[in-house]
């Protein structure tokens, strides 16, 4: 089974999950930026607490799945997004925080990617 295949079943099977349980997932609007040293990642998940907040990359995605408390009349709702990111990104070194509904999630790039300053010299 080749990677598509896995990511394909995994997909699936969230989804099915989602259908047992009755989860309605948002898709939370998402910026992301790049710098000289990092991939940032910002995400609107309003009403997701940090204990209903799950992050993960595996073989090149990044998931990000948020749910949100909710009373027990009401429907479980949520968010769920996923993004293909650079192999070039030091996942060991990741930095996230979530405030006032807001994840800030902080990607380092490897030191190989990031950009080298070339010194010119003068022939004379």
């Amino acid at each position: 089974m080749n990677d598509k295949q896995v990511m394909a079943r995994e997909h699936n099977q969230r989804s099915n999950d989602a259908v047992e349980t009755s989860i309605f997932r948002l898709t939370p609007a998402v910026d992301i930026y790049e710098t000289t040293s990092d991939l940032i990642v910002v995400a609107n998940l309003p009403g997701v607490e940090k204990s209903g907040l799950q992050l993960e990359i595996s073989r090149g995605v990044l998931t990000l799945e948020g749910d949100i408390q909710v009373g027990e009349e009401e429907q479980q709702r949520g968010y769920y997004r996923q993004f293909q990111v650079s192999e070039q990104i030091d996942t060991d070194v990741a930095d996230a925080s979530l405030r006032d509904g807001v994840l800030t999630l902080r990607l380092p790039k490897i030191e190989a990617a990031k950009p080298k300053k070339i010194a010119v010299k003068t022939l004379h």
